[in-house]
């Protein structure tokens, strides 16, 4: 599957042992790039068919795929 973006919420309780839930995702397979725990949010890649294992691991609330988008090139003809 693909690599893709991650956005993972940690439970309330969990904001001050944000780094071992980090670590946790780490040994599940989640490529950490940033934790910030005034937001109790994790931001990592990895394969999306891991979303269920990260899901399981203790202190996390929620784990969201980023998406994107991509707006259409400019044209005259057409308003934006």
């Amino acid at each position: 599957m693909a690599e893709i973006g991650m956005v993972i919420m940690v439970e309330k309780d969990k904001r001050a042992d944000i780094e071992s839930v980090a670590k946790s995702l780490e040994a599940k397979g989640l490529h950490v790039q940033e934790t910030i725990p005034r937001f109790r949010t994790i931001v990592g890649t990895s394969d999306s068919g891991l979303i269920g294992a990260f899901k399981s691991v203790a202190g996390v609330e929620a784990v969201r795929p980023q998406t994107t988008f991509q707006l259409p090139e400019m044209d005259e003809k057409v308003p934006q």
